[in-house]
């Protein structure tokens, strides 16, 4: 029977397949940049402060939920020794392709980031985790593999939607429409959309508590407000204690 991460996948692999824009690798110049100590890892039109990386060249990173041939390759050209794991056939490929033709060294894996059994406790100095907890129904478990995997002061960077994503549904009218709140937190996109598609709108009490309760303490937080009024994403940087 068809699990919830089998359906994620496959609709991953679709949107490979329709090259929508997240799943476009990094350029030439891009890596180029991250070569020449320039490294710039985007975040919905912003950018992850320098700081909250630190010195890249040497640690050991993890890419969670993280290929797709962008973030893997630039810290790779940055220096650091990469390690992406995704579900997604599609976007490991992206991965692979970037690899072979920089001749970078990049140990690149096919799992789920709810079981981080593959790596032996305190791998990594970092995990970066672009938004993709939206696809899981219990952020916790993953926050303690990162936990479990992450040595003692190593820091994970995650970003994700912010509840206001799911509390609303446009409505039309004849004065061009408007956004109306008629869904209540958590969020299960599969109880209103039967098309296949997994999504899940978390709380923040969910990803901030979770966190705290699996020893991490949060020391960077930014937003990005994108142009829909209820598209807001955050992302935060959380260390081991």
């Amino acid at each position: 029977m068809k699990t919830v991460f089998d359906q994620v996948e496959q609709n991953m692999d679709r949107l490979v397949e329709s090259q929508v824009d997240w799943t476009m690798c990094a350029t030439p110049e891009q890596l180029q940049e991250a070569r020449m100590g320039q490294l710039a890892l985007h975040f919905y039109g912003q950018e992850i402060p320098a700081h909250w990386l630190g010195e890249l060249r040497g640690k050991r990173v993890l890419c969670l939920a993280g290929a797709g041939g962008m973030q893997g390759p630039l810290l790779a050209c940055a220096g650091a020794e990469v390690t992406v794991l995704d579900l997604s056939a599609g976007m490991l490929a992206k991965d692979r392709e970037i690899a072979r033709r920089e001749n970078l060294s990049m140990r690149i894996l096919k799992g789920n980031m709810c079981n981080l059994s593959l790596f032996e406790d305190g791998t990594f100095d970092l995990i970066l985790n672009p938004p993709s907890l939206m696809y899981v129904p219990q952020p916790q478990q993953v926050f303690r593999e990162c936990s479990r995997v992450l040595h003692k002061g190593g820091a994970l960077i995650m970003a994700a939607p912010c509840p206001v994503n799911y509390l609303c549904d446009f409505i039309s009218d004849e004065n061009g429409g408007y956004y109306k709140a008629v869904h209540r937190m958590p969020f299960d996109a599969r109880e209103h959309d039967d098309s296949g598609w997994v999504e899940y709108g978390h709380t923040m009490e969910t990803y901030l508590g979770g966190l705290i309760e699996c020893g991490f303490t949060i020391n960077g937080y930014m937003e990005s407000q994108m142009e829909d009024i209820t598209e807001l994403y955050f992302a935060l940087k959380a260390v081991k204690a």
